[in-house]
């Protein structure tokens, strides 16, 4: 059947300061339960879910595929975003530095959509797009993923209740515009290619 995860990875351990990364991720999440961390790694995290690691020196947060699509940038920490599906043969790689993305792979079925940036260093000893997310893991967080023990505690969280976006008006050629909130049902970037 294969792994199929997704999440993103800070080099900092956020556990006695998370309100503060909410704050900066935008997100507003509510406490759970303490759960392990097998069942934080778990196979396809539902919407709305976030089960989060802390290690030493990271933190690991594990969401939905449709949430890693694109780069979470946090101004002054390293980040990576990640989706690995060896179910669909899809893998989804942004890694910041500082605010700033350095490398971005999009890959499906052995081909390259996207592939942008300078090489990580651990590039050259993986054999395979999956490898380098297992091993940017590691890189940002810390600690090897296999290394972590099924029973080691995580955290569950769930989204609270999103705002709902107001309309927004802007001037245009002095008439008034406005702008409606839309919401579209996200596409799934790992179906795409389907």
């Amino acid at each position: 059947m294969g792994f199929n995860i997704s999440g993103l990875a800070i080099n900092k351990n956020y556990e006695n300061d998370f309100e503060k990364l909410q704050e900066e991720l935008g997100w507003n999440l509510e406490k759970q339960s303490e759960i392990d961390f097998e069942t934080a790694s778990s196979n396809w995290t539902e919407d709305g879910i976030c089960d989060v690691y802390f290690s030493e020196k990271g933190t690991l947060l594990f969401i939905s595929m449709d949430m890693c699509a694109e780069s979470w940038v946090l101004k002054n920490n390293n980040t990576l975003t990640f989706a690995l599906s060896e179910t669909s043969m899809a893998f989804n790689i942004n890694y910041c530095e500082n605010g700033i993305e350095r490398r971005s792979i999009m890959e499906v079925n052995d081909e390259r959509m996207q592939d942008e940036g300078e090489k990580l260093s651990i590039e050259d000893k993986s054999e395979d797009t999956s490898e380098i997310i297992w091993n940017q893991i590691e890189v940002v967080i810390g600690k090897r993923f296999w290394d972590i023990e099924p029973d080691e505690k995580a955290i569950r969280y769930v989204f609270g209740k999103a705002k709902v976006a107001e309309p927004k008006t802007e001037s245009q050629s002095g008439k008034e515009k406005v702008q409606k909130a839309v919401v579209l049902e996200p596409k799934r970037w790992w179906e795409f290619w389907k």
